[in-house]
């Protein structure tokens, strides 16, 4: 059985992740890409505490900036919108700011 994260701990895995997909995806090589779409899903796959929302809204970002960077303008959108009205519902500033920023 995997333990669950604490909300303690879970939160900067988000983070990190963050930081890791955005410096691959800047690189942009193939295999930057293909490591940053590995890292999405690992944390879409971490177990955290029921009504966790920190990583949600952090996978909503990711898979966004992983859709334009493929090119892929329909989920593109649909991710940056769902990005922006959790941001906005949640009252996140620097999530909605970012999520603002996204053309």
């Amino acid at each position: 059985m995997i333990p669950i994260l604490s909300a303690a701990a879970a939160q900067w895995v988000g983070r990190a992740t963050s930081v890791l997909v955005e410096s691959l995806l800047r690189r942009g090589s193939d295999l930057d890409s293909s490591e940053a779409q590995a890292a999405v899903e690992r944390l879409a796959t971490l177990p955290t505490e029921a009504g966790f929302v920190l990583n949600v809204i952090w996978l909503l970002r990711l898979r966004a900036l992983l859709a334009r960077a493929q090119g892929e303008k329909s989920p593109y959108r649909d991710y940056r919108e769902r990005y922006r009205k959790m941001a906005t519902e949640l009252g996140f500033e620097g999530q909605m700011a970012w999520a603002n920023a996204m053309p």
